[in-house]
This record gives structure tokens, sequence and C-alpha cells, in this order.
């Protein structure tokens, strides 16, 4: 084996190989026993005199073989018997040409001599199975020799990071891509692909055998993803551009056609110019001859556009146009089932069949009020697996059971999991907590054995309601949905983009596929691109491929760059490439919103008004706030050039108190000067729900700390104002019956509620007035506590106010939601964006322009100012 392992090494090292080998091994490399490129190089094979090692001992039979770069004709091969040693051979006609073959890769290299990576007995037998463990493509050997060569053939060569270039997790060789079936299926012709595996196995000698089954499971896995890459039906309001064929355009001021180019063409103010719509929505134009291309809201952001109108559009036609027939079959075992009875708007029944139509599953993000719960359980029934589980948030487990129990669904049908002895008796419909899921069945006999854990690869279907918290795939909840490892995920959220544009990379990574053809920013691997069938040596991590198509950052750590997740950064809440943003979303999120023409038919909610009431500093109140504020500020500028220091988590800590100080001063917080009494703010809301009260309305006030809730109901009491208090410091079960008896069956009038307790799962049509205390830091917590009020039962117009304090940190929040909603809406509605080109205030920002316009008004330095305020009290 060593000899003939010598010889192809060789021959890939050089162009002109000589190899003194025993004559049984020259002559059957020379028929061609061990491949054709071994017969096509060989120039000449000379048999050594019988005493050639003579004097070494040895008494065997040998010969010189050479082997060519290659050669004109295969009659030119010289075999000739050697009788004298001192004569020399006769000439060949060698084709040596310098470098041809690069350097040579021959070299001295250190090996791991503690066991032989090949242990496998030489047998001759040539033949490879060939077949799949999930996406690995996996090849079974009878020959040691046949496996080092075809490996050798495949793998190639052994490859590392470089600076400025990290390869993916799990990649070692340049060859790897060849054993991963997702490679053959992002090709172009997918079974011609795989050829080329079979055919370089052939080139070393090997003999593929596919494993029985193994074709029609890759045919099978080629329509499925071709499938799941198709987009999703998506309805989107379109304005100016977007919804014409051929439009024209008269530019808005002067710019280059692109601009990263130096030498750019430009166009003009006031040229005009003619646009023609390409299938993938852009527009394309020509300029001196040569065509470019921009997306929508490229084309409204510099042009002036005419000829057009605005409206709801199909931007995508989804899978049901493309898969009639599929879609109908599904269709007739929806009603076959009854599931038209109670599923029963027609866009429910639309998308119930389309999402099912993925083969992996999908994204749902319906906007609330659609009726995500009947969907889940439409999905399990449909798709006829044996095993099903939704997996909810503890709090509305019940809130789910009062739903099934409305249905025609037998009761032995459904399962919830609360118990170890529960999982030995699984349903149709199962249940089961987030918190529970991540638990371990027995602590005291392993602390790793979850219930996740226990229900591996036993669920066909899985559905993860409020499923935004995937946003951070190395969350314990998000590792426990991982780790079901169900065969089709559903994810159902009304906010599939919980914070900022890079939180839906995890949801799809889910529900779509990790790096795969229909998905190919991989966060466990790497982007998968056609390129892998050749060389893998240059693949970039997902995860960096994500951050640098779609993320803006002005810093980065390393330890965020590493997952998108954790460390310090200066993020901008904007989209990199909305297009190509747009575009790698529609496969994989089903998006229905309220107002879209489909969904309006049966839900009719009018628009929520919204207003924002400044309410003017106390003066002693404002001196403490800059106090806080100040300390924050110094911190910040001191601290932000280290990264490590200045982390997301330090941050927040230390904004914390600037957060308390403005909008809970008596909390008694330490850096926190104590204020008593009630603040300017704090008399505005207790002013505004006496007023409502007045009127006979409801309102639901919403704040961040349950301690500010209790103060302000303690105070509306004290006027007769009555109020339910609804947040994580009452137990669940009373807090659910106290909303139900006194608020929304009741005479309260206000609920003061914590984001985080009433944001989310809950109905609350009844209220008619959204009082936001204080603000966040993410969009989807207001949005989703917006939306408890905005049911399709509801009566009359929503009215959400907002409290803000003048230059607080109020204005930066609200700042950095109004970015959030941008990005998002931009994204994932197809909205045109409003703030991109304004520019980002960060903290310490804002902070400096607040006492400079401070100590403008009162005619006095910004030193001078903070002085006063400070010592006034």
């Amino acid at each position: 084996m060593s000899h003939d392992y010598a010889v192809h090494q060789a021959l890939e090292a050089a162009n002109i190989v000589v190899a003194l080998l025993p004559i049984t091994t020259a002559e059957s490399m020379i028929a061609g026993e061990q491949g054709d490129r071994l017969k096509r190089r060989a120039a000449g094979l000379f048999e050594l005199p019988a005493d050639a090692f003579k004097l070494e001992g040895a008494n065997v039979r040998t010969a010189v073989v050479v082997f060519d770069r290659y050669r004109d004709r295969p009659s030119d091969f010289v075999r000739a018997v050697v009788e004298d040693l001192a004569k020399p051979g006769s000439d060949l006609g060698l084709h040596f040409e310098e470098r041809s073959f690069g350097e040579a890769r021959l070299r001295l290299q250190k090996l791991d001599d503690s066991g032989p990576f090949i242990t496998r007995a030489v047998t001759g037998d040539k033949s490879v199975k060939v077949s799949h463990d999930g996406r690995r493509i996996r090849l079974s050997f009878v020959c040691g020799f046949n496996e080092a060569m075809v490996l050798n053939a495949l793998l190639v060569k052994r490859i590392y990071s470089r600076d400025g270039h990290r390869l993916p997790c799990g990649i070692r060789y340049s060859g790897q891509g060849l054993l991963d079936m997702e490679t053959y299926l992002v090709q172009d012709d997918p079974v011609a692909a795989f050829d080329q595996l079979l055919a370089r196995i052939r080139s070393v000698g090997g003999e593929p055998q596919l494993a029985p089954g193994f074709m029609e499971h890759f045919r099978r896995r080629v329509r499925r993803s071709a499938r799941q890459a198709i987009p999703l039906r998506h309805v989107a309001w379109t304005t100016c551009a977007g919804s014409r064929d051929q439009v024209s355009g008269v530019a808005k001021e002067t710019h280059k056609v692109d601009a990263t180019r130096w030498a750019s063409p430009l166009i003009k103010a006031d040229d005009e110019v003619q646009f023609d719509r390409e299938e993938d929505g852009r527009y394309r134009y020509a300029l001196h001859g040569v065509s470019y291309d921009l997306s929508v809201d490229e084309l409204n952001a510099r042009f002036s556009v005419e000829n057009v109108s605005e409206g709801w559009e199909v931007v995508h036609e989804g899978l049901c146009a493309r898969f009639p027939d599929l879609a109908a079959a599904l269709g007739s075992r929806v009603k076959a089932l009854g599931i038209d009875h109670w599923l029963d708007w027609e866009f429910q029944v639309d998308d119930l069949v389309e999402t099912l139509l993925k083969p992996t599953g999908c994204v749902v993000a319906w906007e609330q009020g659609c009726g995500k719960s009947r969907l889940a359980l439409a999905l399990i029934l449909v798709s006829g697996v044996k095993h099903g589980l939704i997996v909810v948030e503890s709090r509305l487990i019940e809130e789910m059971l009062k739903e099934i129990g409305q249905l025609p669904i037998a009761a032995d049908q459904v399962k919830v999991i609360e118990s170890a002895t529960d999982l030995g008796d699984l349903r149709r419909i199962n249940l089961i907590s987030y918190e529970r899921l991540r638990m371990p069945v027995d602590k005291a006999a392993s602390a790793r054995v979850t219930y996740a854990h226990r229900l591996r690869r036993r669920i066909g279907l899985l559905v993860a309601d409020e499923g935004e918290r995937l946003a951070n795939p190395t969350s314990d909840q998000s590792r426990a949905l991982w780790q079901l490892s169900a065969r089709r995920r559903f994810v159902l959220t009304g906010s599939p983009i919980p914070n900022y544009p890079r939180d839906a990379f995890g949801l799809i990574a889910f529900s779509g596929g990790d790096g795969t053809a229909a998905q190919p920013y991989g966060y466990r691997v790497g982007y998968l691109e056609q390129n892998w069938i050749n060389s893998v040596e240059y693949a970039m991590r997902g995860v960096d491929r994500f951050k640098d198509d779609f993320v803006v950052l002005e810093w980065v750590t390393w330890q965020f760059a590493e997952s998108l997740q954790d460390g310090a950064k200066r993020e901008v809440p904007k989209i990199g490439n909305l297009h190509l943003y747009r575009a790698m979303l529609a496969p994989h999120i089903k998006r229905r919103l309220v107002a879209e023409p489909e969904v309006s038919r049966y839900i009719r909610i009018e628009p929520p008004q919204f207003e924002v009431e400044t309410v003017d500093w106390d003066r002693g109140h404002l001196a403490a706030y800059l106090r806080a504020a100040d300390e924050f500020a110094d911190w910040y500028r001191s601290s932000r050039d280290d990264k490590k220091a200045c982390n997301l988590v330090t941050i927040l800590a230390h904004i914390r108190a600037v957060h308390f100080s403005a909008n809970y001063p008596q909390f008694g917080m330490e850096g926190v000067e104590y204020i008593g009494g009630l603040t300017s703010k704090q008399r505005a809301i207790v002013a505004r729900m006496r007023a409502i009260a007045a009127e006979g309305k409801q309102a639901i006030v919403f704040a961040e700390n349950p301690g500010v809730l209790d103060f302000l109901a303690r105070e509306l009491d004290a006027h007769g104002v009555q109020t339910v208090p609804f947040h994580g410091e009452i137990p669940i079960k009373r807090r659910v019956a106290d909303k139900d008896k006194r608020f929304l069956g009741g005479l309260a009038t206000g609920l003061m509620a914590t984001k985080a307790s009433g944001r989310a799962g809950y109905n609350l049509p009844n209220a008619d007035y959204i009082l936001f205390y204080d603000r966040s830091w993410t969009w989807r917590i207001e949005y989703q506590a917006m939306r408890r009020a905005l049911r399709w039962n509801r009566k009359g117009v929503l009215k959400v106010l907002y409290f803000h304090l003048p230059g607080s940190i109020d204005e930066y929040q609200d700042q950095m939601v109004a970015h959030k909603r941008d990005a998002t809406q931009a994204g994932l509605d197809w909205a045109t964006p409003e703030l991109d080109d304004e520019t980002f205030l960060h903290m310490d920002s804002l902070l400096d322009r607040f006492v400079d316009d401070l100590a403008l008004l009162a005619t006095e330095t910004s030193v001078d100012m903070r002085k006063l305020l400070k010592e006034a009290a």
C-alpha cells in the first residue's frame, strides 16, 4: 500500500515522477488497474535485472516507471528490459514545464504518530458505498488502500483559518463540501453536480455503489429544497414606484449611479430616466449604453416618480400558485377534517395550506388578532403527524385550553405535559411551556436530561408560539427548541423582528434551514455557496456573511462578531442591504397585516390615534436627574474605548440609574437621589386617568417597573379611580382572574400592567386608551402592548398616549424605537424607509444636546447651567 500511496502523492505534486516499484505494482499501474490517470501519464517502464539489489540482500523483481505530465499519444509508451545499469535509457520526450503545477506540495510535515488514521486491511476491493446521514454523504469502504485513495481525492488538503478569514466550525478540508448534500442542492443542476462526486471517486480507481433508495431520496430532497426556497405569498402596500412595470422618474438631485465607484457616471438633477421592472422587483435603466438597476426604495429616494399609483400589491404569488395540485389536495384534507368550519376566514385556510407546503416549516408572522392559536392547532391536525407539540408561555396554557374547549377537538387528543409521567403518554396535540421544556426531568438523577432531551426526535410538527425568543439562539429556551429536532418547525409571532433587523436570523435558521440551499446563512455552519463544490477553503461563517450583508455597525468587539448576540458594539438600527434582506426573508416568513384586503374583509380595526404629551420638569426632579445623567455620560465617555468594559450588560446597568431617576425617583435606588411626592409626569398620568374615569372610559397604563404602577395606583385610589394591578409580583392565576373580573367584566377604570406581563397573549378590546408611562428600548414591546386592545371585536378608535420629559431618556428611547420600527417595517412589510437618511444619535450626544438647549434657554453656559441645576433642590 505504501508504494501505491507514495506514487499517487508524487503525481499530485510534480510534473514528472520516477518511481522504483515492485514489478507487479508497476504493471498494475500502467494497465489502469489503479485509475486511468496513472495509465495516461505513464511514459515508460524499465524492468531491472533480477540481481539489481543483490548487494542489499534482496532478490526481487523491480522496475523503474516514469510518469510524464501528459503524453501526446498512448502509443509513445516505452517498455524495455535493462541489461546494463550503466547505459543511459531511451529519450521519452517528457514534458517538463516549470511552475505549471505551482509550488510542490511535498514538504516536511509533522505527523500524528499516536495511531494510523486508516486501519482497514488492504483487500483489493474497490467498491465505495455511497449513503447519507441527514445532510451528510457517507462513504463506506472494504479496502484500506481504496479508502485512502478516494478520501485523498475528495478532501484534497487540510485547510486552516487565516488572519482576516475564519473558517466555519467543522471545516477542515478543502474538498469537504463534496460530502454535504446541500452543496449539490444549491447548484443549477443538482443531479449533474452529484455526478462529479462519482466521477472523482472513479478517477482514482474506486467503484461507487449507491445505497438502495439513495437517488430517490436525493431527487426528493431536490424537490423539497426547491419548494422551501420559493417565496411565500405576500401582499404589500406600495407607494410611488413598485406598482407599475414601466415608470419614469426625474432625478431629485445630482448623484452618482454607483456611489461606491470613484469614476461612476453622474445623473444630474432634473434628468428624466425610464425604468423597467425586473422579475425580482428591481428596476433596470440604461445610461450611456450600460444597464444599471435599483431597488424600489432606492428609486423612490433618488427620483420623483411619475405615472404611478399607490395601493396593495401582490409582490410574491406564493406556493399555491406554483403547486396548485398539492394545494388542492391539502385544501380537500382541510374540508374533510371539518377544520374550515372553525378556521373559517378564507385567508386563514389559504395560509394554512401554503405554510404546510413548506417541507421544513416557516415563520407565520400574522399581525395580532388574526387567529394564530387556531392556526397552531390546524397545522398539527392537517399535517397528519402522530405527535405534534405547541410550546407556549406558562401563563398562556390556560388561554390555549380555553380556545381548544371552544372547538370540536376530542379531549383525548390533547395533552398538557406537566410531569415526567406525561412524557410516556403523548397525544396528537401536546402542550408544554417554555419554562418546563428546558427544565430537568429529574434534577436528582441528572441536571442535563431535560424535557426537551426526552422529547428529542419524537415530535413530527413543532409550533413555537411567541417564537421571537428564537432571535437569540444561545438562550436556554432557544437551545431547548433546537434540541427537540422536530421534523417540521413553525414559528408563530406577530413580531418576527423583535429588536434589530438581525434578530430575524435565528428564526429563519430554525424554521427554514441552517446553511441550506433554501436558506444559505448558516448559524452553526457556513454560508452555503455554489463554489463549495470546488473548494471550501474560502468559505465564510454564516454569522459573518449575515453581518456583512445586513447589520450596520460603527464598531464591534470580537465577542459580538462571534454570535451577533453577546459583547459590546455600537449598532445602528438600519438594514445594510434592504433589497437583499427582503429577498432573504421572502421564502421563510408568512406575513399578514390586519389592513390588507384579504384580512380586512373579516377584521375591521380603525388605526389608532397617537399623541405625545410633553410634561415640563419639576426643578428639583431635573436637578436629581442631571446628576444621574452626568454620571452615566462621564462613565460612558471614559469607558467606550474599552470595548470589554463597555458592553451591553454594563451599559444597561449604568443607564438603569438614569431611567429610574427620570421615571421612579421614589424607589431609592443607589446613585439616584430620593424624591418625595409625585413628579410632574406622575401627576400628568393621574390627571389623565381621572379624566378618563370621568368620561366613563377604560385605559391600560403600561410601565417597566411594578413599583411605580403600585405607587400610581395608590394615588388614583385616593382620588376614587379604581385600578387593577397586573404585574409579575402577583401570581399568574390571581392577576388573570382579577383582570377578567374587575377590568374586562367590572367597573375598574385602569389596568396597571408592566409591559413584560401584559404585552402578549391577552385580548383587551374594551380599553379605550393606552397610556405609556415610560418608554422601551424595543419597538416590539410597545407594539405588542398596544395590540392588546386592537382586537377584531373592539369598538371605537384606540387612543395611544406617550408621556415624555423634555430632553430626557424618554426622547432617546423614542428615537431608538422609531428607528427600529422604521427598519422593521421596511424589511418586513415593504414600507418605504422614512428615517434612512437621518442621523442616529447615541446617548452621550443626546445628553450633551439636552444640556446645551437648557443653557440657551437660560442664557447660561452649559457648565454654569449644570452647576445651577445640580445645586437646586
